[in-house]
């Protein structure tokens, strides 16, 4: 009796221990979890993007500078400027403001590192909403980053949210009310720069980056402003010119110039019912002549397959293929071209040209001339032959982002 009492004994123990080691076991597999997600995370949200401006920056100012509670915030951003010396007109080139749409960033790096200004003078913000670069969307399982070969290596750049960073600015509202405007929106879009205009000096994060944008371009009197976006193939306005009813005669010229000339273009004028946006709050708050672009990203529909980096630079994808073929886009799509990156990025440079060239045409005194890389030279060379090795050039022309 004494034996058995003694085995039943050290078999409790014994499976106390084991349990305390498979305690231990699922601890430790817990923050070895923990410590790769977080690595992850840190990855994402300190990573910078390197870009090498071309000779002709005159000056790099901050968001901060046109209010200052920005300052040491996600959300400050760098702002380059490229003056001539002549005068003319300016212009304000805008990309980023949705981080999930980077072929915007990137068409504005490539702009940047080949820019020759003759007359006038040109604003590059590449990053507008820096906060939601440093994120993924939640949700959407896609890679960090999207990689651009050049003759020196490849070059890394971020995928990031459609928002600002929930960890700058949290939390969401159950509905969003736009100010001054009072108009309800989803609940998100408190976090949608482009939702946010004309922003609020104390408001929120987002809606301060807003007003700050809105003060650039009144102290600055940016004559026509540009803000690039990516759209889905089953969004109505994707390949599209979205303007201000003062820009709209000069957006439907360049419209109609790309579409004979080099690809298809739409123009639309923007709803006054809708409220928040660039294309109508920039208009109606400061005297710039407001344009959003849109290019087809299939990467951001909702029928597509797997998110990997292959359908972000490449745009290829059999569901979208099929919508296509039902009549559910409102781009032409097919497979074997899919949308890759040179296009969109190749429509973003040259309908801002097309854009700034037509404001010349209807508005002489606010002529800029200026030299970039377009649609033609991408199709032929693609993106990355436009880049510059950071090692190579002059380091005050090397900006991390």
């Amino acid at each position: 009796m004494e034996n058995e009492k003694n085995a039943k004994g050290g078999r409790a123990a014994m499976s106390g221990r084991a349990r305390l080691w498979l305690k231990g076991g699922f601890l430790a597999a817990a923050l070895a979890m923990a410590f790769f997600a977080g690595r992850e995370f840190w990855e994402l949200r300190h990573y910078k993007e390197t870009v090498v401006s071309a000779p002709g920056l005159t000056e790099v100012k901050m968001l901060s500078d046109y209010l200052g509670s920005l300052k040491g915030t996600w959300m400050d951003t760098p702002i380059f400027v490229y003056d001539s010396g002549v005068p003319g007109g300016s212009a304000l080139y805008m990309a980023n403001v949705h981080p999930y749409e980077p072929a915007t960033s990137l068409s504005a790096y490539i702009m940047m590192e080949n820019i020759k200004v003759s007359k006038g003078k040109i604003f590059v913000i590449p990053q507008g909403n820096r906060s939601g670069s440093t994120t993924g969307m939640l949700g959407n399982a896609y890679p960090k980053f999207f990689h651009v070969k050049t003759d020196f290596g490849e070059k890394q750049y971020r995928i990031g949210d459609r928002g600002t960073n929930p960890l700058d600015q949290w939390p969401d509202p159950f509905t969003y009310v736009n100010y001054p405007s009072k108009q309800n929106l989803a609940y998100q879009d408190i976090r949608n720069m482009n939702r946010t205009y004309p922003g609020r000096k104390d408001g929120t994060l987002t809606e301060r980056a807003s007003f700050a944008i809105m003060e650039l371009i009144r102290r600055e009197k940016i004559d026509i402003s540009i803000d690039a976006h990516e759209a889905s193939l089953m969004y109505p306005v994707v390949s599209t010119y979205v303007a201000h009813e003062r820009s709209f005669e000069l957006a439907m010229m360049a419209a109609m110039t790309l579409s004979a000339e080099t690809f298809d273009m739409k123009c639309e004028s923007s709803p006054k019912g809708l409220r928040g946006l660039s294309h109508r709050e920039w208009g109606d708050y400061s005297d710039t002549l407001a344009v959003l672009m849109e290019t087809p990203e299939p990467f951001i529909d909702r029928v597509v397959g797997p998110m990997t980096e292959e359908l972000f630079t490449e745009g290829k994808d059999e569901f979208l293929a099929t919508a296509a073929k039902h009549g559910l886009t409102y781009h032409p799509y097919k497979i074997e071209f899919g949308s890759p990156l040179w296009y969109r990025c190749g429509r973003h440079l040259s309908g801002a040209a097309a854009a700034i060239t037509w404001m010349g045409q209807f508005f002489p005194e606010k002529e800029i001339i200026a030299e970039w890389p377009g649609y033609k030279d991408l199709e032929a060379h693609d993106c990355g032959y436009f880049l510059h090795d950071p090692a190579k050039a002059d380091g005050k022309l090397v900006f991390k982002i």
